[in-house]
């Protein structure tokens, strides 16, 4: 099991049970090109075989997301923090932004568990096409800031902004 301290002091975990903070974010483009390049591409095998090299972490109690790098002692590469939304930013065409997903590793295990149920492999195509979201999130060409939408009507729902902060480099020997 892995931990994580917020800013805000809580810790994070990767448990097994419902209270993991880790998630799973892909972008829209890699499922796209892995669909067009194998369309029979089994879930699983993209799920496990990705060559990712961070991990996503949500906190709950103040709402940030992290980016970490990937093995012990890792760094937190970067943080966004809920911002309040402008009527500008209701505004703002962000078609040509980066589009995400996002799912809880508890998420994943459910659905992964789905997917082995009957002998049934389930295909990467029929996860996107079919397997709900409740928001698809754009990432601002900076990638300064992170808008979320309800996948449902398209609506803006909430937004992150990347925090300003200097991480602690480990002291030298």
């Amino acid at each position: 099991m892995a931990k994580l301290g917020c800013s805000c002091g809580n810790v994070l975990r990767n448990t097994s049970d419902a209270e993991s903070d880790e998630y799973f974010v892909i972008s829209k483009e890699e499922i796209e090109k892995q669909i067009n390049e194998n369309p029979q591409l089994l879930f699983w095998d993209f799920y496990v075989d990705r060559d990712v090299d961070v991990d996503y972490w949500y906190c709950s109690r103040c709402k940030r997301m992290m980016e970490c790098a990937l093995g012990p002692f890792a760094p937190v590469l970067r943080i966004f923090k809920p911002i309040r939304l402008s009527e500008e930013d209701s505004v703002v065409d962000t078609s040509l932004w980066r589009e995400f997903y996002s799912f809880s590793e508890n998420e994943m295990f459910v659905l992964t568990e789905k997917n082995f149920e009957n002998d049934y492999e389930m295909t990467l195509q029929e996860f996107y096409e079919k397997y709900p979201r409740k928001y698809f999130y754009r990432i601002s060409p900076d990638e300064t800031k992170v808008f979320a939408y309800e996948s449902s009507s398209g609506r803006l729902a909430f937004a992150y902004g990347k925090e300003d902060w200097t991480p602690i480099e480990p002291e030298s020997k």
